[in-house]
């Protein structure tokens, strides 16, 4: 079986995102942001957020039916950086600002720079006890291993089909973006997580 069969073989069990989808059956599908905003528009439900945030509300709302269409008031927090940095300031409201590049230039030097690892912490909740000089350390670490031959950032979730070329690539030394791209279009339609693995999988079926 070629690639393209495989391809028009999986298409087909993709199913329509609409109202009645099973929400279990929802999350086994690769979804385009643009399908996610158009389901929530025409259910009624927010279009506000992430692609993550969307898949959750739309996956909670075909679960319970819920619209959940009270908006939160928004509680301003407070910046780390607004009350001043040492190494011990524990890490709660982070922010790439001003003030917190200044902070590390002092302790890194003015190589610093905000990198992938650091990014990572921007708009999110922390319950451990990391500290800035934590951060620091990791800074220092990712730099370092960056400069090893076997180093790949890390993609966030939301950014499936950067992290599945990235994979392809990795593995398949004498392809072309094309070949990727194809390769992609046959997990993205496929029940099952859209990783290079799962690709993998497909492929020995066939």
């Amino acid at each position: 079986m070629s690639i393209k069969d495989i391809s028009a073989e999986k298409s087909q069990l993709r199913p329509e995102l609409k109202l009645g989808l099973n929400h279990q059956l929802f999350m086994n599908f690769y979804w385009l942001k643009q399908e996610l905003l158009k389901f929530c528009r025409d259910n009624k439900l927010s279009t506000t957020g992430s692609k993550i945030e969307l898949t959750k509300r739309i996956y909670n709302f075909l679960e319970t039916g819920s619209r959940d269409t009270q908006t939160k008031k928004s509680v301003k927090k407070t910046l780390d950086s607004i009350n001043g940095l040492t190494l011990d300031t524990r890490v709660i409201n982070y922010k790439n600002d001003a003030i917190t590049r200044q902070f590390f230039k002092k302790h890194i030097g003015n190589h610093f720079h905000f990198n992938s690892y650091l990014r990572k912490f921007t708009n999110k909740n922390f319950i451990d006890k990391l500290t800035y000089g934590d951060l620091i350390k990791g800074w220092i670490a990712e730099e370092a291993r960056k400069k090893s031959s076997n180093y790949k950032a890390n993609i966030d979730k939301q950014f499936q089909y950067n992290q599945f070329i990235q994979d392809f690539f990795i593995n398949e030394k004498n392809k072309t973006l094309q070949d990727a791209i194809k390769a992609w279009n046959i997990v993205k339609t496929s029940s099952g997580v859209c990783n290079y693995e799962h690709y993998k999988q497909i492929i020995s079926l066939g």
